[in-house]
């Protein structure tokens, strides 16, 4: 994992294009079950590996494989024998499960380019933060310093899956509603990030990215 300043260097350097964060749906039918993942990450290849931690950390909930399942799954990619197809689209993959081979067809979603850059602080528990983590994709409403209107935006985390309560993080994000917010933001401006009208942490813009956003003054 990348340390914040460095994650943020890193978009300011680079052609961000190319550093965007990509968002898989990974989807198996069986003639008993259908299994829904979403993974958020740099390319397919390390979304896979995503997939294997995120059943991992799900399998005890109805929704996703149970343990025994994860286990064989696991053991398959384990030994090689989970086979894995990334090189061009359709991406999928194929394991045993239950005596019979399953598919497991995987996505890609196109959410095209995020609105901007920035860092989020979440605060602790204490200071009446959350209770739990938030998991990239987490759509919490942001308020920008100045404005009354109120957005949802979309934190597609760079460099983890998961920020506990008192984490900073950099993320990409995409607000709804874009038309309030119309030239108006730009480097260093500051947000507020809330569930409701409940405060769980603060922003700064490093970079935007959307035009039609950008301030034109600065």
């Amino acid at each position: 994992m990348l340390p914040l300043w460095k994650a943020v260097r890193r978009y300011r350097q680079a052609d961000t294009t190319s550093l965007m964060i990509q968002t898989f749906q990974f989807r198996t039918e069986t003639a008993d079950k259908n299994y829904h993942h979403t993974v958020h990450s740099v390319d397919i290849k390390t979304g896979v590996e995503k997939w294997l931690r995120q059943i991992e950390d799900l399998q005890n909930q109805v929704y996703s494989f149970d343990p025994s399942q994860v286990q064989d799954i696991m053991q398959q990619y384990s030994n090689g024998q989970l086979k894995v197809h990334v090189d061009k689209e359709p991406y999928f993959l194929t394991f045993e499960m239950g005596g019979k081979r399953h598919v497991l067809h995987i996505d890609k979603v196109n959410k095209g380019q995020p609105d901007f850059i920035a860092k989020v602080t979440y605060l602790t528990t204490e200071q009446g933060g959350r209770k739990g983590y938030a998991s990239s994709g987490f759509r919490p409403h942001v308020k920008f310093d100045g404005k009354k209107e109120l957005t949802s935006g979309e934190q597609l985390f760079i460099d983890k899956d998961k920020v506990f309560p008192g984490d900073t993080v950099t993320a990409e994000i995409r607000i709804i509603s874009t038309e309030p917010f119309k030239n108006y933001l730009f480097t260093g401006q500051h947000f507020e990030v809330a569930e409701g009208s409940h405060l769980v942490g603060h922003g700064e813009i490093f970079e935007v990215i959307n035009p039609d956003l950008l301030q034109a003054s600065r």
